[in-house]
């Protein structure tokens, strides 16, 4: 065997920055003092090793921000602003402005479970996209069909709820709905034939997102309901065999909480019907049996998908945080129901206090993130915890005033305790404690 001279030129071990730069191979002069590799002295290059040195072994791993939006088809999210940004006239562009005003205010909360995500983040101003996209929407829609632009006033009306401005909530709203009147989206058999299954399931996603949305609006802030489900024929996204049984349990469990604000619906209703009415109109308006909403609550419960049953131990059998947060948004959602069924049925006062406390008892339990995620929805619907509470205490001639105050001044506290990362908990925990305190007045 012939052994290779010592004076011929070597492949070095780790190439110069021009070589490594280009991909060429770095040829390493031997036996001579002058640092720069042949191939530069080739190129008449300066030779240099500034490249910082790799570590070897597994990179660390970057958390993958976990995506499930409901206005907007994930791959869309991934890929469809990737390579350009469309025309500032187009659809496309309204809905991108609206979705990046929602994110920049949800990053600029810290709303998000993996918070490495944030990090060396320039955070941009979320009201300056909120402003470029009620800029673009024209007086005049040419493409009505276009359900970008229902995507996108979903989007502001979420965006505006969360500022708390209802203003602009019902002014987007009003928009979604004259568009969902014009195209005749409240009804399947009016959708294009040529919508694909999974085209079809996000129109039915972001139909029900906007519809849970206005319910929300109606039973925590006292709006009207523009689109009852009386007048809808839209179901609900199917759940494949393809879907692994995290995003199973998590459809599943969307679809539970939409059933729930059916019901919350037909509570508002009601409750609307106690009030006092001309005698003409109440002809109109029959109120129904007033163990309907316990019977229909107590129905949807004992029915609920057995991979629900599974999420009260999210951490264990599904550690997705998507997960623990939909456990969550269940809790809550049911003690609202419940609430204002046992409301409408004159429970006492005694019966709804116990309620309330197992479902503070709950709600004390969940991590800080899980209240940042929900945002002002939990504010509100912790807010109308304590209206509700401090009406049904005033109906009994003072016989529960002092566990009502307890348990609305801990709702003051619980809502105050927020307000460094909730922009409306300030607002809300100041009335919570208002509202305990002329419980106390009354006592």
């Amino acid at each position: 065997m012939h052994s290779r001279s010592t004076n011929t030129a070597q492949r070095a071990p780790s190439a110069c920055d021009f070589c490594h730069v280009r991909g060429l191979k770095c040829r390493k002069r031997t036996g001579n003092l002058e640092p720069e590799c042949l191939t530069c002295s080739d190129y008449g290059v300066q030779c240099t090793m500034n490249r910082p040195i790799r570590k070897r072994g597994r990179k660390p791993r970057i958390p993958r921000p976990e995506c499930y939006f409901p206005f907007l088809p994930e791959k869309d999210l991934a890929e469809r602003w990737e390579r350009s940004i469309p025309d500032a006239e187009e659809p496309s562009y309204l809905l991108l402005m609206s979705l990046c005003a929602v994110s920049a205010q949800v990053a600029s909360l810290q709303a998000v479970f993996e918070g490495a995500l944030l990090n060396d983040f320039v955070l941009p101003d979320s009201e300056q996209y909120f402003l470029e996209a009620a800029s673009r929407i024209p007086m005049r829609i040419a493409q009505p069909q276009n359900i970008d632009y229902l995507r996108s006033f979903g989007l502001l009306a979420v965006y505006s709820l969360h500022r708390t401005n209802h203003s602009d909530l019902h002014r987007y709203l009003g928009m979604y709905h004259a568009l969902v009147a014009q195209q005749g989206f409240h009804d399947e058999q009016r959708w294009p034939d040529h919508l694909s299954p999974l085209e079809i399931d996000d129109r039915r996603r972001l139909f029900w997102c906007v519809y849970r949305l206005e319910i929300h609006s109606a039973c925590v802030l006292g709006h009207m309901v523009r689109m009852p489900e009386a007048q809808i024929s839209v179901l609900y996204p199917r759940i494949t065999p393809s879907m692994d049984r995290e995003m199973q349990a998590w459809t599943a469990g969307w679809d539970y909480i939409t059933d729930l604000f059916r019901l919350l619906e037909y509570a508002i209703f009601s409750l609307r019907g106690c009030k006092i009415r001309k005698a003409v109109l109440a002809v109109f308006c029959e109120r129904p049996s007033p163990t309907t909403m316990i019977d229909a609550l107590a129905r949807l419960r004992s029915s609920k998908p057995r991979i629900l049953l599974d999420l009260a131990q999210a951490e264990s059998v599904y550690p997705s945080n998507r997960c623990e947060y939909m456990a969550v948004q269940i809790t809550c959602t049911e003690a609202l129901v419940n609430i204002m069924a046992m409301l409408y049925c004159e429970a006492s006062a005694c019966e709804i206090m116990k309620v309330v406390e197992d479902f503070l008892e709950e709600v004390a339990k969940a991590p800080l993130i899980m209240f940042k995620v929900a945002g002002s929805q939990i504010v509100h619907q912790l807010l109308g915890v304590g209206h509700m509470l401090f009406n049904a205490s005033r109906h009994e001639n003072g016989r529960n005033w002092s566990e009502a105050r307890r348990l609305i001044a801990f709702l003051g506290e619980l809502v105050t305790n927020l307000e460094g990362d909730i922009p409306s908990a300030a607002e809300a925990g100041d009335r919570l404690l208002r509202l305990a305190e002329l419980v106390r007045r009354d006592m």
